[in-house]
């Protein structure tokens, strides 16, 4: 029972926590075997709902011609890239570019985790592409075809409070008018309103006792 409630309150965080809902579209592309091109498609990634969550992954199995090439850039300690190219109902396609160690992701058997930064609007700010630290190296058969096995995963943000720069403004701009019409009162201590006179006054004070300390010595005769 505890455990049904906890994914129910889960589901109603993520459910409100956007105030937006539509379709979202991720074209996957990466920097291997394309031919002379800087990217080719490597697949989709496509979500009917961003509250729901749910994501369709559709993508292009790797050959051998891609695994010599990660194998290639492995060896130089060189990264494996991938471009996102973001699109939803309401907004232009966005680019987001992110890489990891070829080496790492040959280790974890072609195996990652994209995920998608949203705002709390739709926007979607950021995406990133990461492999976990496999325990144990996880060797490719040969084959003539690799899958490519990836998990999606969508980040809510939550935007932080923006100041009421406006409301504060109007605020001083009504404070200077009221002491312009002499219909400001000012209710602070006797100390706060005069001290820049206080101050000058004590400090006289104080010097003049340094310089003329009472209790001396009285002069002999």
């Amino acid at each position: 029972m505890i455990l049904l409630l906890s994914i129910y309150s889960t589901l109603i965080y993520h459910a409100t926590c956007l105030d937006y809902d539509g379709w979202l579209n991720i074209k996957v592309e990466h920097s291997l075997n394309c031919n002379g091109d800087k990217y080719c498609n490597r697949g989709t990634i496509s979500l009917k709902s961003i509250r729901a969550g749910t994501a369709i992954i559709d993508q292009t199995a790797f050959n051998n011609k891609h695994i010599e090439e990660l194998k290639e850039l492995a060896q130089f300690d060189g990264f494996y890239t991938i471009r996102t190219l973001v699109t939803t109902a309401d907004t232009k396609e966005t680019e987001f570019l992110s890489s990891v160690k070829a080496k790492a992701f040959l280790e974890n058997g072609l195996s990652d985790v994209i995920s998608a930064w949203v705002l709390p609007n739709g926007e979607v700010i950021a995406v990133t592409f990461q492999v976990m630290n496999a325990s144990q190296p996880n060797k490719l058969k040969q084959n003539s075809e690799y899958q490519i096995n990836s998990n999606f995963y969508l980040r809510h943000v939550d935007q932080a409070p923006v100041p009421d720069t406006a409301s504060y403004i109007q605020k001083l701009e009504r404070e200077k008018e009221a002491r312009e019409k002499g219909d400001l009162k000012d209710n602070r201590p006797f100390l706060s309103k005069y001290w820049m006179y206080i101050v000058p006054v004590a400090i006289f004070v104080l010097i003049s006792g340094v310089g003329n300390p009472e209790g001396g010595a009285q002069p002999s005769r």
